[in-house]
């Protein structure tokens, strides 16, 4: 097990270092183009080495708001580094310029394309709202972003009594879906119905939650044979279909849209999903990715995956032992995605020598490389048995690392959920952290006991004297205690943790459970 909070701060320090010394360094540059805006930028490649990009505006934003975004959630201020505001530079990918109106993936482009590039990099803007809400200036773009989806909502819904996602983007000089000939994105409607719940949970305007549902409801009426899962986005609508039951009394069909996240089964992108296997000598059960054809895991679909479905064990407890599990498993196998677990002749970018702390990942780990005969440049070079650390861009010859700063960045969403504890194998969770436009006050925390016999972990309960409430159990495990206790987690079984300080009364109303005014636990319908 790494120690991934320690990993996403020294990244953190790494990338953002103007002054480092060293082949293909620094990675981070100054971007005064003032394309969408008219202060400065700055940008970071996409890979380390990345041709044609360093020292242009032509960046994309998922490694500049990943690594954003995971520092934040890592305590990290990003938006006064010795008097910096790097959170507020990334204005520069709301794309005002050329009339898109949008927060995409670079600072000048046109909707069309892809779906997922066109979405994600508004709903990481969202989660950068969240953690800086003083910033008024970005929660206006944020608004203006899901505004305009609101319209593309709509447009989509001509006729229909809910959207149709089953393109592969959307044209805004047409006004109508787009299908590239060869794949469909239906998972849009995750994205975007997270996306507008999003803003309307910061802004009140009952048009996102409509429009909210409106997606939703392409999801809901989906025959479930046909998995619209096709890169990051359907985590965060199966976490919105499990939040809204609670909240809402919605009745999203929650098992579907969780199976879809993890089985594989998907109508356009089969074998996209959450892989159960061992490769080689290396377990790699629980990393995201394609787990049938290619066999090809990917960090930052795994760190976001993560980040998506942790929180949802504090709207349905149910979930507790499930996430739990592949969580542990999960946060195990994603060393493998580092040049430091593997020898030099398994992975495609070991000649590369400037980061000895082996703090930024590959793209992906493989299972082996013979596949379309993709990685022929490297036979004879890798040469032991699998799995491999590589990445798509040296081989196309985009790129002279595969060490991909795009994926890697997302490291601190890990890094801000996973703890260890004192007995190996047992996790701290904090379901608190990702769970982004939701109520943070009460401390929540998962633990899940993998062994075949009660294990008792130490959990630190702070300076405060407080309760601990299991959602799990429904029970209060530990009263009116302080620092440091021990607790007995249930063998191959879990715990649902609400530390509650005993200021605040805890009382049941009609299908919750409150502490004060604070929501700890939904009982469901």
């Amino acid at each position: 097990m790494k120690n991934w909070k320690q990993i996403g701060i020294k990244q953190d320090a790494f990338l953002y270092d103007f002054n480092a010394k060293g082949a293909l360094l620094p990675l981070i540059w100054w971007d005064d183009s003032h394309v969408n805006m008219p202060g400065r930028s700055f940008g970071l490649p996409s890979y380390v080495g990345s041709i044609r990009q360093k020292g242009t505006n032509e960046y994309e934003s998922l490694p500049v708001m990943g690594s954003l975004l995971g520092a934040s959630l890592l305590g990290i201020d990003k938006s006064n580094v010795n008097g910096v505001d790097f959170v507020g530079m990334t204005k520069h990918f709301y794309n005002a310029a050329n009339g898109a109106n949008l927060i995409m993936n670079k600072g000048n482009l046109k909707m069309g394309n892809t779906f997922w590039y066109e979405i994600w990099p508004g709903m990481a803007f969202s989660m950068l709202v969240d953690q800086y809400p003083a910033k008024k200036d970005l929660a206006e773009i944020m608004q203006k972003n899901a505004a305009h989806w609101l319209d593309i909502i709509n447009n989509l819904s001509v006729n229909r009594p809910f959207p149709d996602f089953n393109f592969t983007s959307y044209s805004l000089e047409q006004k109508k879906g787009v299908y590239n000939g060869v794949w469909h994105e239906p998972d849009a409607a995750a994205g975007l119905a997270w996306l507008e719940f999003t803003a309307w949970k910061n802004s009140r305007d009952d048009r996102y939650l409509k429009a909210s549902k409106a997606c939703m409801a392409f999801l809901q009426y989906r025959p479930a044979k046909e998995g619209p899962f096709y890169e990051v986005m359907m985590p965060y609508g199966a976490y919105l279909a499990v939040r809204m039951n609670a909240e809402l009394g919605t009745s999203y069909d929650e098992i579907k849209m969780l199976n879809w996240c993890f089985d594989g089964n998907n109508s356009d992108r089969d074998g996209w999903g959450v892989i159960s296997e061992r490769w080689g000598d290396d377990d790699v059960y629980g990393l995201v990715g394609q787990k049938k054809e290619e066999q090809y895991a990917f960090a930052m679909n795994t760190y976001s995956h993560a980040a998506a479905l942790v929180p949802i064990v504090k709207y349905n407890p149910a979930y507790s032992k499930t996430i739990g599990k592949w969580l542990l498993n999960l946060a195990n196998a994603s060393r493998l995605f580092y040049a430091d677990e593997h020898p030099k002749n398994r992975q495609t970018s070991g000649i590369w020598q400037g980061d000895p702390d082996h703090v930024i990942s590959y793209e992906g780990l493989r299972k082996d490389l013979d596949h379309g005969n993709d990685f022929a440049i490297f036979k004879g070079i890798l040469t032991d048995k699998g799995p491999y650390a590589v990445g798509d861009q040296v081989k196309q010859y985009r790129s002279m690392t595969d060490i991909c700063i795009y994926g890697s960045a997302w490291v601190g969403m890990l890094g801000a959920i996973v703890d260890t504890t004192n007995v190996k194998g047992i996790l701290k969770l904090d379901c608190n952290k990702t769970d982004f436009y939701a109520d943070r006050s009460i401390p929540s925390y998962l633990y899940y006991n993998p062994y075949k016999e009660v294990k008792t972990v130490e959990i630190d309960l702070g300076n405060g004297v407080v309760d601990v409430y299991d959602r799990v159990s429904k029970k209060i495990l530990i009263k009116h205690l302080t620092g440091k206790q021990k607790l007995a987690v249930p063998a191959e079984g879990a715990l649902s943790l609400a530390l509650i300080p005993v200021t605040l009364k805890v009382l049941k109303r009609g299908n919750k459970i409150l502490a004060g005014t604070y929501i700890i636990d939904y009982l469901g319908k």
